[in-house]
């Protein structure tokens, strides 16, 4: 259930009683005998200040009634058979629709609204038969204020992500909850190609305002500026930490650091994101998390490949339970080519290898399978590239409590690649095989120029194995779906503004780190297995 239990009305004989406790009362359609005395006590309860969200059926059902139809003002509808419908928002400035998913679709029968009261303003809406057709929209009611939706008849669309973030939304805004908002200003420490990413995303999602870039290099503030005019620019942190128009500070820097200018910000009562790795240890991950919930700040990390299409199809597929429960999972990342001379590749900056491309793919194992691990394993190898500190090749071996086990395996000097994934499940596979592309343009002079690109800059191809009984095991390429727009810096803003669940808590990338750090250890011993329990 999408919504509080003890706020949907089921039936009149507690209907009193909830209004004098529930700042807002749901309504789906299921109780269909209400008195006029019981409506009027709905109304009243509303023009004094009350909420009502009203979903699914309840529109239908209660938009003739003589009072409750006076609450949800005129309306004229049809009903639909089940099919797909797609939701579109009608208002992207509207407390209800700010920064989500503009469009999602579910299979429902939905009663379409094609008139709405004039004093109502619509929120979703699809078309229907070229005509537009309003699925949901709110309107004031005394000093109250009504939402109501005609989607969220099925327990499938009631399941529905976007409908779930609807509803609480709903609830907040029929509870009287300030619609207004004053921008996030935004600061970044530490200005490289990650900046731009960051302050492209910043100035597309409203309630965050790019407002200062901090670095030592005057280079790359000059880039900042030519890229971002309206920017601040400064060279000493403590020029952010002192400010105190500065809401949020995106930490930026090299892996060493994150955890000391995180630290300091979170002092200076900033809220904090962090480039990934989180940090270096479990220890520095726990100091900073405390330091956040002493503050009360904000302490997330940049896991930007959660939105990767290859994994949230991957996901999707896992959700569904199409290869049933995992219980063998390997990744890899690589090639042969000499690393580069950047700090990625010196491991005391860095890390290692384990903290670089294993931010993501660990973070990606550790959300599929989400038991705990009880043991880490790390193996190393130096062999070709001596100018550089970082390891030729490094594998993580993990087993989880519930007899799982997966490995992640990053390599410099494969001159074969393994698939990027290979996933087993009691009931089928995914095998994600890499893509090999190239760029291809002419010279001035008609010739053909040819650059192969890196395996990792294309997405693989993913194929689903699932196992029918006869012993035939059927293969289906996967479809691999959009990557959502700023998704994480939208939820990053839902979440300050509307206090939304933060999509990547630092309670997960504490479990990241806790992995990388055993593994680093057991490299370190010679691959000797590590307990662990996280």
């Amino acid at each position: 259930m999408p919504y509080p239990q003890d706020a949907l009305v089921t039936s009149t004989s507690t209907l009193l009683s909830q209004l004098a406790r529930q700042p807002v009362l749901i309504l789906d359609g299921s109780v269909v005998s209400f008195s006029l005395e019981e409506e009027q006590a709905l109304c009243t309860f509303v023009k004094q200040g009350g909420g009502l969200v009203c979903i699914g059926n309840a529109a239908e059902v209660y938009h003739e009634y003589e009072l409750l139809g006076e609450l949800l003002g005129p309306l004229h509808g049809f009903c639909t058979p089940r099919c797909e419908i797609i939701a579109q928002v009608v208002d992207s400035n509207h407390y209800i629709t700010r920064r989500v998913d503009t469009t999602f679709a579910v299979q429902d029968a939905v009663y379409l609204l094609k008139h709405i009261p004039s004093d109502a303003e619509a929120v979703w809406g699809t078309t229907w038969q070229y005509a537009p057709c309003t699925l949901a929209y709110t309107r004031p009611y005394g000093h109250g204020r009504v939402f109501c939706t005609t989607l969220g008849a099925s327990s499938t669309t009631q399941a529905h992500p976007v409908f779930q973030q609807m509803l609480a939304r709903a609830l907040r805004y029929a509870a009287g909850a300030e619609t207004h908002e004053r921008p996030l200003r935004v600061a970044m420490v530490g200005y490289g190609a990650i900046g731009f990413e960051h302050g492209t995303a910043i100035n597309a999602v409203p309630g965050l305002e790019y407002t200062l870039v901090c670095d030592r290099n005057e280079e790359r503030l000059d880039l900042a500026r030519q890229a971002f005019p309206d920017i601040s620019t400064c060279t000493d942190l403590a020029d952010v930490a002192d400010d105190p128009s500065i809401d949020l500070v995106i930490v930026s820097t090299p892996p060493n650091t994150h955890a000391t200018i995180s630290m300091q910000m979170l002092q200076a009562g900033k809220h904090v994101v962090s480039e990934k790795p989180f940090c270096l240890t479990t220890a520095e991950a726990d100091i900073m998390i405390q330091l956040a919930e002493q503050h009360q700040r904000m302490l997330t990390v940049y896991q930007c490949r959660r939105w990767d299409p290859d994994y949230l199809a991957i996901q999707e597929m896992v959700q569904r339970g199409t290869i049933g429960p995992i219980f063998h999972m390997e990744t890899f990342i690589g090639g042969y080519a000499h690393p580069c001379n950047y700090w990625h590749s010196h491991e005391p900056v860095s890390g290692g290898v384990f903290y670089d491309w294993g931010s993501h793919y660990l973070d990606w194992i550790l959300q599929l399978i989400p038991d705990p691990v009880v043991s880490v394993r790390g193996v190393e190898h130096k062999r070709v590239w001596h100018d550089i500190t970082n390891a030729d090749q490094a594998s993580v071996y993990l087993r989880f409590a519930g007899g799982q086990e997966a490995t992640f395996i990053h390599s410099d000097i494969a001159a074969a690649l393994k698939p990027k994934w290979y996933i087993l499940g009691e009931q089928g596979a995914i095998v994600g095989d890499w893509r090999f592309e190239s760029v291809k343009t002419r010279r001035w002079s008609g010739d053909l120029i040819e650059e192969n690109l890196a395996p990792s800059e294309s997405l693989p191809e993913l194929n689903v194995f699932t196992y029918n009984a006869g012993g035939i095991v059927q293969r289906h390429p996967l479809t691999l779906p959009p990557a959502p727009s700023y998704a994480f810096h939208r939820n990053l803003a839902n979440h300050l503004h509307l206090g939304e669940p933060l999509a990547v808590p630092p309670e997960q990338s504490r479990r990241n780190i806790a992995v990388m750090e055993a593994a680093k250890r057991s490299a370190e011993q010679g691959g000797e297995s590590i307990t662990l329990r996280c």
